[in-house]
C-alpha cells in the first residue's frame, strides 16, 4: 500500500469558506421567520356628502400575518358612531368586518411605509328609524409603521383609507386611524453579520492507493492465487473460483418428451446469461427423473432431456466445448418418489459448476519476477543403508501378516 502525506490548506480554507456560508444560512433563516401582530387603532370619519352627519368616530382592532417577504394579510373588526346630537335627528351606528393584502416596506424591520386594499361587510343600526341594512364595503389606503419601541417592541401606526359602502345608494367616505401595534413573534430582524471563524491550521491527509484487483473478483491481484476467474463466479479466499451445483427451478419439459416449455427457455435465457462467461470453466449438466416407469426408460429420457438443455444454453452463447450433458435416470432422487410432491423434486436438471484450482506458490522478488533456483522443492534423500558387521547375527525372518479377526485384542 503506498501512503503518501499532502498538505491540505487549501482543503481547510474551503472548509472556512463553508462554515461562513453556513453562518449567513442561519442568520437569513432567522430573519426570515414569519412576522405576526395585533392592533388597536382609534379612527375619525369623513363622511360622504349625502350622510348626515358629516362625520363619526370608530375604534378598530387587528391581526395581521406575513405572507412571505413584503407580503401581509390582515383582518379586522371595526365600529363606527355617527351621531348628530340633536333630538330628532337620526343616528348611525355601523359594526364591520374585513380582510386586506398589505404590502409594507423593509418587511416592517424599521420605519415602514404599507400599502393595503381589502373588502368585508357591516351592518349598519339606524336610531330611532328602523332601516336597518346588512352591506358591502371596498377600502384602500395608505400608512405607516414606527420602528419597534421599549422592551415589548410597540409600533406607532397611522393610515388613511378610502372607503366605499353600497349602503342604499352608496357612500364615499375617508377613515383616518392612529394607533398601536403588539408583536406576537420576535421583533428584531436585523439580520446579525456571521463572525468568520479563526483560520484552520494546515492539516496532514492520507491517501492510500486502491489495491488493483484485475479480475474484479474482490481478492486483490498480489493475492490471488486464480488470475482471471470469469466475471460472477463466487471464489474462496484466495481468489479460486467455487464449485457449484445449480439446480434450474422451473425448467419442465413437455410429458413424456424432451422438449422445454416457453417458460423453461425464458428461465434458461437467463441462466446463458449468468454463465456463458464461464469460457475456461468446466461445466456438467445432469438430467434426472422420478421413479416412474422403467428404469431404462427413466435413463434415456433423463439423458435427452439433459441434451436438450445443452444444446438450448449453446444456442445462447455458451461454450459448447466445456459443457457436457448426461442423463442419470431415477438413480439420484432427492426427496420421496412416493408423494407427488417427491416426484415433482426429482424431476429436476442440475448444472455443476467445476470450481478453479489454486496456482502453486512460486517464491519472487519485490518486482513480482521469480527467483532464481525457486521451484518445488526437492525430495529429501533417502539415508545410506548402514553395512552390518561381519560377525553380526542373522536378521530373524519377517512375521507373517495376521488377518483382523485373529488379531490380539487391545
Amino acid at each position: 500500500m503506498l501512503v503518501s502525506m499532502i498538505s491540505a490548506q487549501a482543503l481547510a480554507q474551503d472548509e472556512t469558506s463553508t462554515e461562513s456560508t453556513d453562518a449567513s444560512s442561519s442568520a437569513t433563516e432567522t430573519s426570515s421567520e414569519t412576522l405576526s401582530y395585533i392592533g388597536l387603532t382609534g379612527s375619525y370619519l369623513d363622511l360622504d356628502k349625502k350622510r348626515f352627519p358629516k362625520d363619526g368616530t370608530g375604534i378598530n382592532a387587528f391581526y395581521g400575518r406575513q405572507i412571505g417577504g413584503n407580503w401581509f394579510w390582515e383582518a379586522q373588526l371595526l365600529t363606527d358612531v355617527q351621531e348628530t346630537d340633536v333630538n330628532g335627528f337620526t343616528d348611525f351606528y355601523r359594526h364591520a368586518g374585513g380582510l386586506d393584502l398589505v404590502y409594507s416596506l423593509n418587511e416592517r424591520r424599521t420605519w415602514s411605509p404599507f400599502l393595503l386594499l381589502g373588502i368585508g361587510g357591516d351592518y349598519t343600526d339606524v336610531v330611532p328609524d328602523s332601516d336597518d341594512k346588512w352591506a358591502f364595503f371596498a377600502n384602500a389606503g395608505l400608512g405607516l409603521v414606527s420602528k419597534p419601541m421599549g422592551t415589548y417592541g410597540l409600533r406607532f401606526r397611522a393610515e388613511a383609507r378610502y372607503v366605499y359602502d353600497d349602503y342604499k345608494s352608496g357612500n364615499n367616505d375617508f377613515r383616518y386611524s392612529a394607533g398601536i401595534e403588539i408583536p406576537l413573534s420576535p421583533y428584531d430582524r436585523t439580520p446579525v453579520a456571521p463572525v468568520a471563524p479563526p483560520a484552520a491550521e494546515p492539516v496532514s491527509v492520507v491517501r492510500t492507493e486502491t489495491l488493483a484487483d484485475s479480475d474484479g473478483d474482490g481478492v486483490p491481484d498480489a493475492g490471488d492465487k486464480c488470475p482471471g476467474t470469469p466475471q460472477g463466479m463466487p471464489v474462496d479466499g484466495v481468489g479460486c473460483g467455487l464449485s457449484q451445483v445449480i439446480t434450474l427451478t422451473g425448467v419442465n419439459f413437455d410429458f413424456n418428451k424432451a422438449s422445454l416449455t416457453p417458460d423453461s427457455r425464458k428461465i434458461l435465457e437467463e441462466v446463458a446469461l449468468k454463465v456463458k462467461h464461464f469460457a475456461d470453466v468446466p461445466m456438467e449438466l445432469e438430467g434426472h427423473t422420478d421413479s416412474i416407469g422403467s428404469d431404462s426408460y427413466n435413463q434415456k429420457l433423463s439423458d435427452l432431456r439433459a441434451n436438450s438443455v445443452r444444446e438450448f444454453l449453446i444456442e445462447q452463447g455458451v461454450p459448447g466445448d466445456k459443457l457436457t450433458a448426461k442423463g442419470l435416470g431415477e438413480s439420484h432422487p432427492v426427496a420421496d418418489n412416493g408423494t407427488d410432491a417427491g416426484r415433482a423434486l426429482n424431476r429436476r436438471v442440475e448444472l455443476h459448476i467445476a470450481g478453479q484450482q489454486a496456482a502453486p506458490s512460486v517464491p519472487v522478488d519485490a518486482n513480482g519476477a521469480p527467483l532464481e533456483g525457486a521451484g518445488a522443492p526437492a525430495p529429501a534423500e533417502a539415508p545410506a543403508a548402514e553395512t552390518a558387521p561381519a560377525d553380526a547375527p542373522a536378521p530373524a525372518e519377517e512375521a507373517a501378516p495376521v488377518a483382523a479377526d485373529e488379531a490380539a485384542p487391545l
